[in-house]
């Protein structure tokens, strides 16, 4: 596949991400909540922001696209979404045509989309404000070095009801931490000590190596600027590494819905944990037997965990999947291949732990 194909089908995949989150966002504050008349205020924000030269090209209105479908479909957010997003591009027919025609379904929204060309920052401002939305979710692509210079990420992390998503380009960061000439945007975005640090790390590391540090450097970066919780995701192009997709939010059950879209899209999964990467490659060449055994380690660290305790998988999943990658399902599974080894018993709808 060519590169800017690869791009492309990268960019699709993180816009499917985006859309399909967004329903379970949407659906998780507004689960009970009375039908909504069009005359008041939007409940709910979301926020697709592009730092990149061309919001008319194909793989920047990916994002905004998926959204304007997928709200134009679902009740709830036809009914109580505001999108907002910016355009920072010149004044190019073209562009705003393409960019219009991505935007055709959000007629059927009960609040107008709106486009904002310049200031965007203190115009979001006005708007967020004037309409006290009650969640707000924001995709943020940074695009290019110059983006990444700019405190978009602070500001979106400073709102307590949003939800943040950074896509980043790695083959920008890899390259860019020991060029002197992008040193000052990169000292921006991950803080001067901490990209000095990066730098040293990195000099001798294996391109995986590289990978767990860039990642963690981000990850730092995010929960300094706000986040209690962080999941990242990896987007491969022709099996390389081609995009970063960070979710940061405040709570755990926001971290625990986003854990459930991402294992969807990972395409390997041993015993049923998702591995957190889209690489189609990658997932043709998985053999029949894992080398890893996730499942098998869950299960043995519950067994000691919990031996003697009457328990179900709820329960153990609200309690132990925050930091680790297992999914609600997984928790199931493992206490049920506890039961068949004979390491538990069940008790009506629970389960002994003998270890």
């Amino acid at each position: 596949m060519r590169e800017h194909e690869a791009a492309l089908a990268c960019a699709s995949v993180r816009a499917a991400i985006v859309a399909e989150y967004a329903v379970v966002w949407g659906r998780a504050h507004l689960h009970d909540a009375p039908l909504a008349h069009p005359a008041l205020p939007p409940r709910l924000a979301a926020l697709d922001l592009y730092r990149g030269p061309d919001r008319g090209a194909p793989a920047a209105r990916r994002v905004v696209g998926a959204l304007a479908a997928q709200a134009a479909q679902e009740e709830l957010l036809r009914e109580n979404l505001l999108l907002l997003l910016n355009d920072p591009g010149l004044d190019d027919p073209d562009a705003r045509r393409a960019l219009a025609r991505e935007l055709r379904p959000v007629g059927a929204l009960s609040h107008r989309a709106q486009v904002i060309r310049r200031h965007p920052w203190l115009r979001i401002a006005a708007r967020l404000e004037a309409y006290r939305p009650q969640a707000i979710l924001v995709h943020l692509e940074p695009w290019g070095y110059h983006g990444l210079a700019e405190d978009d990420l602070a500001r979106c992390l400073a709102w307590p009801q949003a939800e943040v998503l950074l896509s980043l380009r790695y083959p920008l960061l890899n390259m860019g931490l020991p060029n002197p000439n992008v040193a000052p945007h990169l000292d921006a975005f991950w803080g001067a000590e901490r990209a000095e640090a990066l730098r040293a790390a990195v000099q001798r590391a294996s391109p995986q190596g590289r990978e767990e540090r860039i990642m963690a450097a981000c990850a730092e970066r995010l929960g300094e600027l706000g986040a209690q919780h962080v999941l990242s995701f990896r987007l491969a192009r022709n099996h390389h590494l081609g995009e970063l997709l960070f979710h940061a939010a405040g709570d755990a059950e926001a971290y625990g819905r986003m854990k459930e879209v991402l294992a969807a899209h990972s395409t390997g999964h041993a015993q049923g944990v998702p591995d957190y990467r889209h690489d189609p490659i990658a997932a043709r060449y998985v053999g029949s037997l894992p080398v890893s055994r996730p499942l098998d380690a869950l299960a043995d660290e519950l067994a000691r965990a919990y031996a003697g305790q009457s328990v179900i998988a709820d329960e153990l999943y609200r309690r132990h999947h925050v930091g680790r990658p297992f999914i609600r399902q997984n928790y199931a599974d493992a206490l049920e291949l506890l039961v068949v080894q004979g390491r538990a018993l069940r008790l009506g709808g629970r389960l002994r732990v003998l270890g």
